[in-house]
């Protein structure tokens, strides 16, 4: 895993906001990702970038493959962020690098969550001033406050679009959705659940959420915008209890294939050792795939268009960072368990076919509020 996943929400919101920032200074960004650095290279390389427009950004540093607790100051990561966006244009670290970087710091500075709200409350309250004095018949009123609407545009890099959304966000709030385990038959435990964990991150990935473990138990709380956090609750709650099914049957038939085989051929019962564990591996990766294809697939299809719909979808992982935030301040997180890794092929081919047979909706992507998200 390249990213922890507490540092997943600010991870987004920084790489939204470079390729904004990309797009409005027409620099080649291909692609925005982390990277997990070893603590001892740390002072070497905070993030890279590649002549053909791909970044990486160290969020947290790593000791023995591990991820330490404590991730990089978020001040940090945004002028790392800058650094390596200037470096699109500069492969250098020259006096017009330099002049750029500063340029860009600013920019991003711009794109953050505190300023770009403060920004867009401003423009949503001199938008129904304009709108007000429009309806009282004073055009000139209505057409001062429209310029100074659009300078501020222009100056904060924002779209008339982000006025809207901002006017309507509050519609949508961030809320906790607690699966209800014996609503979707998935047996309680007395201790988290490693591969129902995995499920859970990936779910929440999908769905602009982050979501929240209780110790000792198998409990799972979503959090996210309502339109957002209820789908994946859903989501979460109906492939749970499927993939359990699926893999112990798998499974099954499998140990009984074997089975006969060694009676035949005598080849070792050993061969169907660690194959749920695969299945459950694989099964698990395809589904991050396939729900990262259709998050795609929604996206270029917007009718609002690709650059303004992932504005949308970084808009819903903010709020869900502040919230998180703002709840628990100075409060660590839980640390993420390990499944158990094995290399049983038979096993990760037969999950990985289960999880593309499996109907994913794209509802749940885009936050309607129709729970039929598989079937």
């Amino acid at each position: 895993m390249n990213l922890h996943p507490d540092d997943f929400l600010f991870f987004n919101e920084v790489a939204g906001a470079m390729r904004r920032v990309a797009r409005h200074y027409e620099l080649p960004l291909r692609s925005v990702t982390a990277y997990p650095m070893p603590l001892k290279d740390m002072a070497d390389r905070l993030g890279d970038c590649t002549g053909s427009g791909d970044i990486r950004l160290v969020m947290r540093a790593t000791v023995d493959g591990v991820f330490v607790d404590e991730p990089r100051s978020p001040q940090l990561v945004w002028d790392t962020a800058a650094h390596e966006l200037a470096h699109l244009r500069h492969m250098n670290h020259g006096v017009a690098f330099q002049e750029l970087r500063l340029e860009l710091i600013t920019a991003l500075t711009n794109q953050q969550v505190d300023h770009r709200d403060k920004v867009l409350a401003r423009l949503v309250k001199m938008r129904a001033s304009r709108d007000g004095e429009a309806k009282l018949g004073n055009a000139e009123a209505a057409e001062a406050f429209a310029s100074v609407i659009n300078r501020m545009l222009l100056e904060n890099e924002l779209s008339p679009s982000d006025i809207d959304y901002a006017r309507t966000a509050d519609n949508d709030p961030v809320i906790e959705v607690r699966v209800n385990l014996g609503a979707y038959k998935i047996a309680a435990k007395h201790s988290r659940v490693a591969w129902q964990e995995s499920l859970a991150r990936i779910v929440a990935q999908a769905h602009l959420c982050t979501f929240l473990i209780q110790t000792s138990t198998n409990n799972i709380t979503f959090v996210g915008t309502r339109s957002h956090a209820t789908v994946a609750e859903y989501a979460f709650g109906t492939l749970v209890p499927a993939t359990d099914t699926m893999s112990l049957a798998a499974a099954h038939k499998y140990r009984t294939g074997m089975r006969k085989q060694h009676h035949a051929t005598g080849a070792s019962p050993s061969e169907w050792l660690g194959f749920r564990e695969s299945w459950l591996n694989g099964f698990i990766g395809r589904i991050a795939e396939r729900f990262k294809e259709a998050r795609e697939a929604a996206v270029a299809e917007a009718p609002e268009g690709p650059s303004t719909a992932l504005i949308r979808l970084d808009g819903a992982l903010i709020k869900t960072r502040t919230y998180i935030d703002n709840k628990f301040k100075g409060r660590r997180g839980a640390s993420a368990l390990n499944q158990v890794r094995s290399n049983h092929s038979d096993g990760v081919r037969s999950g990985r076919a289960a999880a593309d047979r499996v109907v994913l909706g794209r509802r749940g992507l885009t936050g309607s509020s129709n729970r039929k998200m598989l079937t």
